[in-house]
């Protein structure tokens, strides 16, 4: 009898409280209420038990409009709106919602639907908007709306997008400056699917995607790193790999070269490996198998084999090359909670702001669905409703905030995630950290901008940026800064380290980061800025990001236009310049040869100018930001020019010097 009580106890428990994630509020005073948040996605089953059970007037859906049938009833037909709303009512029960059916039933959506619902959402009252939707391709429209949106005071949440591990694969609209982006992290349970590789000589963690029908993973895996090129017979001869870990790259040598998986496995085992690493030879990551039609009849998978991605396979590489002594590695399967999702799409974006601007749990996330049902989901579209549901407390909690107060808020509080070695990952993985929602609520300050970026040259040495330390609290705050830099070819240098704020106070904070060295090749480095107050022991952090560049840009201010030099090359065949009007999202660009006079007619605003020059096939890369006063009187530059295509180059070229960074990091 105790047992079936027990089993229909949990049966109940499962019913009662089919949603779950990982956080919510343990806040019970703020709830959301007040506050209207719109899911401009694939509508809303309204009627679900825990979204209301209706639509309309004193229900949680009280408005919308379907885009895509052109009525004003936005029920869900596919689902993942549903569930985007079950999320955001699970950490904020008394928010009311708006739904915005803009994908169609082939799960495709029009940049001009998001605009209108937008538009919409705005005049329906909506306080926040949710957009865990995207795109590779570029659309101005999209960002200029979006722009004057968050001008105007609303807070815009998005997904960066499931392109990862790809470096630089943030789509639209979550690499816009004026959104708040969200990536995934995984959860605290082991995931099977999936193994940590640890190479201690250069305190690195990466992630491993064991291959189907391989040998599981039971025990931690320790040993010696062997390179064997595409492990193929010829690869092997007069190689002893016994208690080795062998690390041979996919597919041959040849384009028209086929060497399985399974011939690889098979390889290396006979010669004494006890795991095998296969690195891939095109951007991201797949999940490979070993069994396959045609394949040697006597065949079985021996040892454990894992993919990993190319960028970390040259890491790998180049380890192996350059250390004196063996590299070892141990992989494992283990807690993945300090890791961001293999899928998760990975910045940068661009050399004058960073993204993701944080991440959530995005893995195995378990919301509401059609018909009344629950479903387990993955990819960053879930993470980022976690994120919109806090925001929806931040308002509630202290009034009106605009997009840069709430980030501040939510950037510094995250929980920076670190590897096994206590080194902090990537910004460009994780932005400033993990969503703390508990530590968010109470955390007595907002720091804006949550994170900066530095562009520094030979020719332009010194580059200031400024933060804003912005009381919550009605009491007096004392704060210090200080920071973790240990890069010794800058210094940071702070007009004051030392505040006080009394009452709801703000202080504006400058940063001079200042070229010690002379640069001699492009690269990457980052930092954090650590803030401490004596409201609590809590440590806030901001990523800092600094891209040294062997060519700076020198802009004079002439009567008629604005004269570009280029400095620090002598000759080029050709320079691109795309210029970013940060007041109205305005993108132009112009190309120019070596000997033709750079010239730009820009009108008032802030501007992030970006130099890509070519020379003998080479690429060289170069920012800064520009303000033309309102005294210049000048007109607006015209452009002709597609700035999709080019904006994808630029990416490219600061994702390459990154990916130099954490090398050159790692073999110092």
């Amino acid at each position: 009898m105790m047992r079936k009580n027990f089993v229909i106890l949990l049966i109940f428990i499962l019913i009662s409280n089919p949603v779950f994630l990982p956080q919510i509020s343990s806040n019970s005073n703020v709830t959301g209420n007040g506050i209207t948040i719109a899911i401009i996605d694939t509508g809303i089953d309204y009627n679900h038990p825990d979204l209301g059970g209706g639509f309309g007037d004193g229900r949680t859906v009280i408005g919308g409009y379907d885009f895509i049938d052109n009525d004003s009833d936005p029920m869900d037909e596919l689902g993942h709106g549903t569930h985007i709303a079950g999320i955001i009512i699970n950490i904020a029960p008394n928010s009311k919602l708006l739904a915005y059916r803009v994908v169609d039933y082939n799960g495709l959506v029009k940049s001009s639907d998001v605009i209108r619902a937008m538009d919409l959402a705005i005049s329906d009252g909506a306080d926040v908007i949710n957009l865990s939707l995207g795109s590779m391709s570029e659309s101005n429209e999209l960002r200029k709306s979006i722009k004057q949106l968050t001008n105007s005071g609303i807070i815009i949440v998005t997904a960066v997008g499931n392109s990862g591990p790809i470096v630089g694969s943030i789509g639209d609209p979550a690499k816009y400056e004026d959104v708040i982006s969200v990536g995934s992290q995984y959860t605290d349970e082991v995931n099977s699917t999936l193994a940590i590789i640890n190479i201690d000589s250069i305190e690195e963690d990466l992630i491993g995607l064991p291959m189907i029908d391989s040998v599981p993973l039971t025990d931690n895996l320790n040993a010696e790193l062997k390179f064997v090129n595409y492990a193929r017979d010829e690869d092997l001869i007069g190689i002893d790999l016994s208690g080795k870990i062998a690390v041979a790259k996919r597919r041959g040598a040849e384009p028209g070269d086929i060497v399985y998986f399974s011939q690889k496995e098979s390889n290396v085992a006979k010669n004494g490996a006890l795991g095998l690493i296969i690195i891939n030879t095109m951007p991201g990551i797949i999940k490979g198998r070993l069994l396959h039609p045609g394949m040697a009849i006597d065949y079985k998978p021996s040892i454990p084999t894992l993919l990993i991605t190319q960028e970390d396979g040259e890491k790998i590489l180049k380890y192996i090359e350059e250390s004196n002594s063996p590299i070892t590695m141990s992989f494992r399967n283990d807690n993945l909670t300090n890791f961001v999702s293999l899928f998760s799409s990975r910045g940068p974006v661009s050399s004058f702001y960073a993204k993701p601007d944080l991440v959530s749990f995005g893995e195995q996330v378990n919301s509401t669905w059609l018909d009344n049902s629950y479903k387990f989901q993955n990819g960053t579209s879930f993470s980022a409703p976690q994120v919109t549901g806090t925001v929806a407390l931040l308002l509630e909690l202290h009034g009106d905030l605009n997009k840069d107060q709430i980030l501040g808020i939510l950037g510094p509080s995250a929980s920076p995630l670190t590897n096994s070695y206590n080194l902090y990952l990537p910004s460009t993985l994780q932005g400033s950290g993990s969503l703390n929602i508990d530590k968010a609520l109470q955390s007595p300050l907002s720091i804006h901008q949550s994170q900066l970026s530095f562009n520094l040259g030979n020719q332009q040495p010194t580059n200031s940026q400024l933060i804003t330390l912005e009381s919550l609290v009605s009491d007096s705050l004392e704060i210090s800064l200080d920071h973790n830099l240990q890069n010794k070819d800058i210094e940071i240098i702070f007009n004051s380290s030392t505040f006080v704020l009394n009452g709801k106070e703000s202080v504006v904070v400058e940063l001079n980061n200042n070229l010690l060295k002379s640069i001699q090749e492009s690269y990457f480095d980052e930092f954090r800025l650590l803030i401490k107050t004596n409201y609590s022991n809590t440590v806030f952090t901001i990523p800092i990001s600094t891209y040294f560049y062997t060519i700076s840009l020198d802009i004079e201010n002439n009567s008629e236009s604005h004269i570009v030099r280029i400095l620090g090359i002598e000759n080029y065949d050709q320079a691109l310049l795309r210029i970013y009007n940060t007041d109205n999202a305005e993108v132009d660009e112009q190309t120019f040869s070596f000997n033709e006079e750079i010239l730009l007619n820009l009108s008032p605003g802030t501007y992030w100018i970006n130099a890509i020059v070519s020379s003998n096939d080479n690429f060289e890369f170069g920012g800064i930001e520009y303000i033309v006063h309102p005294n210049s009187n000048l007109s607006t530059l015209d452009s002709n020019y597609d700035s999709s295509t080019w904006i994808y180059v630029i990416i490219t070229l600061v994702s390459i010097m990154i990916l130099i960074y954490y090398t050159r990091k790692s073999s110092l």
